[in-house]
């Protein structure tokens, strides 16, 4: 169809009001109910102006973009409404449009109030594909729908270049992630990051995002685990006259292994290499690393699967001897490569592929390692960047740590308890106290007092293992969060550990009498039973669902049913008409 044919149908669309409203539904995935619809517009049937992308583009390209986006805004909010659809409407507005001189000012406002609607129903999207040259003219624009009491969003968020300059000066109601970083996000380590990142800024925002192409139930179940809470896209319903208002697809009760964050995984390490197949020629190779200084290594590698690594100095050795260059550098690379390449999957954590290098028969730790990912080379990772991260990552874990015991402190408890609730994953959560540690610390001083603490956090540290997380809330309180059936027989080594070692702290006259003589928290002197350990235990049916506040709460009551229980060990049971006296975990 000629230029001219498509403009002579766009004003017949636009004279007629020809369009057809569609809408798609957003759903809260938390709370398996409706949150709104976006409306999306369409031309006449059999025409070539029906799908959106031609019909926007003509318009914008005959200069009528505002006058055909009125149209489509004035008929999205007259079929929201005949139709009783519930929630919000979320309405697109392209900047260049908004922008327009002949853009209508008061129209929307107008309409809503004349339908009995209310402004704060109405979403304001604002798309980032077509981003404006006037970025603060656009602000205001957007201010004043805001004014009037319209909701915002930015739409297709990291598509175009204004977006988080948008976000920020704007701070929109809505986020709505664009849908190539929700395409096949199960099975992407990178893209998973974005999204995180994403959560984390709109937290601090306080902006809801809403995650938008979700096509498949892994997506959603990882999505889920992310944190997001709004989604949309095929999956949950398709752009309809009629559209679903139930939500039929909630996501897995089984938890989606995660991916290792990039920033902890094989594939933040991996540098662009330069590939030769195997016929290259060893002098072909001299010359690269002659020309280029920098170079360390190449990788050889044919019909992308990566063979092995050929370093600066492997090359630089067989050409120094006697003879050498004349020898061999007409060979074929694979004459002399040592295929004997460490190769890790861009997905495998840096911990993994750290004791994968030192786990040498030789001794000697390569330099370089084959980064793959889906069965093709991806690149070369350095050894030299790996301790590096792994040396950044300690210090992180250290910052945080508790620095009698050096075991995880506040901050990394609390982030290991999110982890598990956004994973949906069921723990225990076993609460170690020391009693009567008060009138010990009085009598032996602070210095034998850590040595106590210490001694406890060397027997939780014998129980760490890979579904087993141990802490250090502050003074003689530890955690161990667990995803282990057997941590009732791990809390009872302890414990009987404990008891086996206790007698090194006392002198021969206490222990011999099992008790001392101390005041008491008023001053008093009384006698005193030695020092124990006890434990209290959450299981995952008091903990699942569990908010910090009232899992502080039954975490002092756990530990209290201990202290009092003849073995040290209480698994708690909530009493019917618990009372919760919520308060926060005790700091270092």
């Amino acid at each position: 169809m000629t230029a001219i044919d498509l403009r002579d149908t766009l004003d017949k669309i636009i004279i007629q009001e020809k369009i057809h409203v569609l809408f798609q539904p957003i759903f809260n995935i938390s709370t398996q109910r409706i949150h709104g619809f976006e409306a999306l517009s369409r031309g006449p049937q059999h025409s070539a102006l029906h799908s959106p992308v031609p019909l926007f583009q003509t318009a914008e390209h005959e200069g009528r973009l505002a006058e055909l986006e009125e149209i489509c805004r004035r008929h999205s909010i007259h079929r929201f409404n005949t139709s009783e659809l519930p929630g919000k409407l979320f309405i697109n507005i392209s900047p260049k449009a908004l922008l327009e001189p002949s853009h209508a000012k008061g129209l929307t406002l107008s309409l809503v109030q004349e339908l009995g609607l209310s402004p704060n129903q109405i979403v304001i999207e604002l798309s980032e594909q077509y981003p404006a040259d006037d970025i603060d003219l656009l602000k205001d624009c957007l201010n004043h729908y805001r004014s009037q009491g319209f909701l915002t969003a930015i739409d297709d968020l990291g598509t175009g270049y204004s977006g988080l300059r948008l976000w920020s000066e704007l701070a929109p109601d809505y986020v709505k992630i664009d849908r190539h970083f929700i395409h096949n996000i199960d099975s992407s380590p990178v893209k998973q990051e974005f999204v995180r990142s994403i959560i984390d800024l709109c937290q601090s925002l306080t902006c809801k995002v809403i995650a938008e192409g979700i096509e498949t139930q892994a997506e959603l179940a990882l999505l889920k685990q992310l944190g997001i809470i709004y989604c949309q896209g095929y999956l949950l319903g398709r752009p309809e006259s009629e559209p679903k208002q139930h939500c039929s697809h909630a996501p897995s009760a089984e938890p989606i292994a995660l991916q290792a964050r990039y920033a902890e995984s094989a594939e933040s390490l991996c540098a662009r290499a330069i590939t030769v197949n195997p016929q290259t020629k060893l002098k072909a190779l001299s010359e690269l690393f002659i020309t280029q200084q920098s170079l360390q290594a190449i990788a050889v590698v044919d019909n992308k699967k990566p063979l092995a690594i050929v370093d600066r100095a492997q090359l630089m050795e067989l050409f120094s001897t006697p003879y050498g260059r004349a020898l061999h550098e007409n060979k074929a690379v694979s004459e002399v490569m040592d295929n004997k390449v460490l190769i890790v999957q861009a997905s495998d954590p840096i911990s993994k592929v750290s004791q994968r290098l030192t786990a040498s028969d030789h001794g000697v730790v390569a330099q370089q390692f084959i980064i793959m990912r889906d069965k093709h080379f991806l690149g070369i990772g350095h050894t030299k960047d790996l301790l590096q991260q792994i040396t950044e990552q300690r210090i992180k874990i250290a910052r945080h740590a508790n620095p009698l015991t050096g075991l995880p402190g506040n901050i990394p408890i609390q982030e290991e308890l999110k982890r598990l609730r956004d994973h949906n994953r069921a723990y225990y959560l076993a609460y170690f106290d020391l009693c009567n540690f008060k009138p010990y610390n009085d009598i032996y001083g602070f210095c034998r007092g850590d040595e106590v603490i210490q001694s406890v956090a060397k027997l939780l540290q014998l129980q760490l293992c890979g579904d087993n997380f141990v802490g250090h809330i502050g003074g003689d309180d530890f955690v161990i969060i667990s995803t282990d059936d057997n941590i009732i027989e791990q809390c009872f080594q302890v414990l009987s550990q404990f008891n086996a070692s206790k007698q090194l702290f006392y002198s021969a006259e206490h222990w011999q009498a099992q008790k001392m003589i101390a005041e008491d928290r008023q001053g008093v002197c009384k006698e005193h039973p030695l020092i124990s350990l006890c434990v209290g235990l959450l299981p995952p049916e008091i903990t699942h669902s569990c908010s910090e506040q009232a899992l502080s709460a039954y975490s002092a009551a756990a530990k209290k049913q201990a202290k009092d229980a003849e073995n040290a060990f209480s698994l708690f049971k909530l009493p019917k008409c618990y009372p919760i006296q919520a308060h926060p975990l005790k700091r270092a």
